[in-house]
């Protein structure tokens, strides 16, 4: 309006000057929507993640964030994500970034499972809750956890790789030495702590302390304050059965590696796993080793299934329904490769930290997406808020089932790969050539394992991410691949409760993991692991 207002003025203007007001008028109309769009960028689009090679380490120049984010890798049945003293996300989904100060509630069917960096695992089962109390690393780039059991029933296996972490319990804290698989229960009168594995010291911070060793109970005293004892042995609960099938199912998923993630800065973390367990690695001339998901065809939407969900510290972040679906959306790029279909190229994949920057290994909200289909579309991201938490933190995103349907299998060999077509070559996908003797949270690294099988890439001294560097014969990268157009995406029903065998509140039966991992699907289950 105003502009048309201007040019009806123009009229009064000699002749000889009309002309100049005309380019004035449209170069200020251009101007005004170049900072419309500007704007509109800043909202949408993500940094670009930074490549393996150029990661730094927190406290060398680049601007982190102090936001840790880990996986929630699991969940089934009603979970509810609290923060800041009101609910946050009604339901818990797969892949879903947990941060410090969430503390997770789970309901009468409820069961959670969260995953961190070094493959360490918390759970809780149902009518049970836990909250990420700390959650951060040190200046060196360390991690500082620390989880406080609340209520019900709580499973910790942690494998002492992950820098500080203490789990906490009424007033006592507990501390793993080295590697320990403890339990939990706050419904018991008196609240114990039973250690399966391992050792634990607990202390009540004023002082006094106890080591509890393999099949002890610690127990407190509800009527002296700092008075505890220590029990000879464990009682068995009849949910022990359901968190050695948990670690059955995750042992499944690294029993094959293949050495595509030796070259990047964190090759320990559990979360590589899923994807020699549900796609295949290529190595690709001017790209080096991409990933893409196995039984999927050209017609296949990474972007398929999902969810937007809010987080105060980064705005929307993309959740991804895939069971693999933590690093392919949270560092490193989308491709497509005509004929053929969607790669993943890995890059920046490294501290569990939101934003590192352009000179480091980080986490991000969600990843570029760079060659595309020409009719492709992938789900807008929704823009900021000013600030304000809006009123739908969790947007769901489904373009149909048919995109989740290929990953839905027990076991990896029900889906053969397909040989991928690039310039008239087909390229076979790299072997799984890498088995961990001891699997699950308290395994064998990836690191070590390769070590042991592969000396002739053994690590050198530690690199940014404090993990070994580890020697791979060099590949193309990457970076270097010409034509890129540079897109980036915009911005169980209830069951029945018996008593648990060792007393404590009623959490159902608890079911069995057979044959491995279990999926996202129709009802209230909403395990991808």
């Amino acid at each position: 309006m105003e502009h048309r207002i201007l040019y009806r003025h123009f009229r009064w203007f000699p002749h000889s000057h009309r002309h100049l007001l005309r380019r004035i008028v449209l170069l200020a109309a251009l101007f005004t929507l170049v900072l419309e769009v500007a704007a509109l960028a800043q909202d949408t689009l993500p940094p670009p993640p930074p490549p393996d090679a150029a990661a730094a380490a927190p406290g060398q120049n680049s601007p982190q964030n102090a936001v840790r984010a880990v996986r929630v890798s699991d969940v089934a049945g009603q979970v509810q994500v609290w923060q800041d003293g009101q609910v946050a996300f009604n339901q818990a989904e797969p892949n879903m970034p947990a941060v410090e100060g969430m503390r997770f509630v789970t309901g009468e069917d409820g069961r959670l499972e969260i995953e961190f960096e070094d493959g360490s695992v918390a759970r809780l089962a149902p009518n049970s809750s836990f909250r990420l109390t700390l959650l951060r690393r040190d200046a060196a780039g360390d991690t500082i956890t620390r989880i406080d059991a609340l209520t019900g029933l709580s499973y910790f296996e942690l494998n002492g790789r992950g820098g500080q972490v203490a789990v906490g319990l009424d007033q006592e804290s507990a501390t793993p030495d080295g590697s320990a698989i403890f339990r939990i229960d706050l419904d018991n009168d008196p609240s114990e702590l039973a250690v399966i594995q391992g050792e634990v010291h607990v202390s009540d911070g004023e002082g006094v302390s106890v080591d509890v060793h393999p099949d002890q109970t610690f127990q407190t005293d509800p009527n002296q304050a700092g008075e505890f004892t220590v029990a000879d042995s464990v009682t068995a609960n009849s949910w022990d059965q359901w968190n050695s099938d948990r670690d059955e199912a995750l042992s499944q998923m690294e029993s094959s590696e293949t050495t595509a993630r030796a070259s990047t800065s964190n090759p320990d973390d559990a979360a590589w796993n899923d994807l020699d367990y549900y796609g295949s690695w290529y190595n690709v001339p001017g790209y080096g080793d991409v990933w893409s998901p196995n039984g999927v065809d050209a017609d296949w939407d990474p972007y398929g299934q999902g969810y937007w969900g809010y987080y105060p510290a980064f705005g929307y972040t993309w959740i991804s329904a895939y069971p693999w679906g933590w690093w392919p959306y949270h560092c490193g790029e989308w491709d497509y490769l005509n004929n053929w279909g969607w790669v993943w190229a890995p890059g920046g994949c490294g501290w569990g930290w939101y934003g590192a920057g352009y000179t480091g290994a980080g986490w991000f909200p969600f990843v570029p997406i760079w060659h595309h289909p020409p009719a492709y579309r992938p789900p807008m991201r929704p823009g900021n808020s000013g600030g304000r938490v809006p009123v739908t933190r969790m947007i769901a995103i489904n373009r149909g089932s048919q995109y989740s349907a290929p990953f839905r299998f027990d076991h990896v060999s029900t889906v053969q790969p397909r040989p991928l077509l690039f310039n008239g070559t087909a390229i076979s996908p790299l072997q799984a050539g890498i088995h961990p003797l001891q699997r699950g949270p308290l395994g064998e690294t990836f690191t070590s394992t390769l070590v042991r099988t592969h000396p002739e890439l053994a690590p050198e001294s530690a690199g940014a991410s404090g993990m070994p560097v580890v020697r791979v014969p060099p590949v193309g990268g990457f970076a270097d691949r010409g034509g890129t157009s540079g897109y980036h995406p915009p911005h169980p029903a209830p069951r029945s409760a018996p008593r648990p065998s060792s007393g404590g509140a009623d959490r159902g039966a608890s079911p069995h993991v057979s044959g491995g991992a279990s999926h996202a699907g129709s009802g209230s289950s909403h395990s991808h692991r």
